[in-house]
């Protein structure tokens, strides 16, 4: 069964190769460039999965992650290039949610996406 996987980062590089990576693997994905967008897509679309970027100018990944958990127990995969705070990884629900620091191989992702998806 295809999943639908929202991915959420302001570099369009890197969200085509996440995005072509998921959608190889079976998955319907769709993008959105900021967390706000990405809000407004989550609302529209409701994703089985969000993938979260967490340098993103406007709101951040953990901000945007907040905001997702008023909406949703979906699980989330994280990735970022600096290594988060102690009390930022706290937000993340261990066996639901994940991070991941990049550079990431992907099959990684995608066998991290699909640990995730199947413990939902």
């Amino acid at each position: 069964m295809a999943h639908r996987i929202l991915v959420i980062d302001d570099k369009p590089d890197l969200s085509t190769v996440v995005r072509m990576l998921l959608e190889r693997a079976g998955h319907e994905v769709v993008t959105a460039d900021n967390g706000r967008l990405g809000l407004r897509t989550f609302y529209e679309t409701r994703p089985d999965l969000v993938v979260l970027d967490v340098r993103m100018p406007e709101l951040d990944g953990w901000e945007t992650l907040e905001r997702l958990r008023d909406l949703s127990d979906v699980p989330v995969l994280m990735f970022s290039g600096t290594k988060p705070e102690p009390e930022q990884l706290e937000r993340l629900r261990p066996g639901r949610d994940a991070f991941r620091p990049k550079p990431f191989f992907g099959n990684e992702l995608v066998g991290v996406v699909d640990e995730l998806l199947q413990a939902a």
